[in-house]
């Protein structure tokens, strides 16, 4: 409080400095920089500790993937494997966000629409009480081909992956009873490919819905 009190940019300098490294110790600013602040006169670090990196609670490593997630991916993967030719048209895969259940639009919505196929609604009902058992937030992303829509309902891409996001969220809280605390949707439109556009195949991969449920994040409890 004294450097502070005083107009004097070493000691400044130093004040910053010593709450930076503090509440970099305390994780308070996980992200700030580690390296001192330079002034008139050397930096001051605590004894024992020049540099001090970050660690970051409960986040586990990007190239980790949590028995949470595992588990989750195989028992989704062993539901769908088990049920009807429906159940075909979801897709689950596992990374370092979390383990994400894919819906192809051949699958799950007829070309323009964001209304579900009566015939899928099983296998949305299934993954959907699969899901409504854990804690962890889910992500629900629309995404599209790169072929342009322009409709009276849809004037763009973006409007039609947002909207089908909205249709799934919408569908999770409404029939399924899920806490919206959980959900969140996003539309990304054409700029996520998961192949390439340039063939039917790959624009057929690229038009669906991602329902991502973020496991990875951190081990305990999901973010309040």
């Amino acid at each position: 409080m004294f450097a502070v009190s005083q107009v004097d940019s070493q000691k400044m300098g130093r004040f910053v400095e010593s709450v930076n490294v503090a509440f970099e110790y305390k994780g308070v600013f996980p992200n700030s920089s580690a390296h001192p602040i330079q002034g008139g006169e050397a930096s001051i670090a605590p004894p024992g500790r020049p540099s001090i990196v970050p660690q970051k609670v409960n986040v586990l490593p990007g190239s980790t993937l949590s028995k949470r997630g595992t588990d989750l991916k195989r028992s989704l993967q062993k539901m769908l494997a088990a049920g009807p030719p429906t159940m075909k048209r979801a897709h689950v895969r596992h990374d370092v966000r979390g383990v994400t259940v894919s819906l192809s639009e051949a699958g799950f919505f007829d070309p323009g629409s964001v209304r579900v196929r009566p015939d899928s609604l099983p296998t949305l009902q299934a993954i959907a009480e699969m899901l409504k058992t854990l804690s962890s937030p889910i992500v629900v992303e629309g995404h599209t081909d790169n072929t342009p829509i322009r409709t009276a309902a849809f004037p763009s891409n973006w409007q039609l992956s947002t909207a089908r996001a909205t249709t799934i969220v919408a569908y999770l809280i409404d029939e399924m009873h899920f806490d919206p605390m959980r959900l969140a949707a996003a539309g990304y439109s054409e700029y996520r490919p998961v192949a390439d556009n340039s063939s039917p195949e790959g624009r057929a991969q690229n038009r669906r819905v991602d329902m991502v449920v973020l496991t990875e994040g951190s081990e305990g409890p999901p973010p309040q």
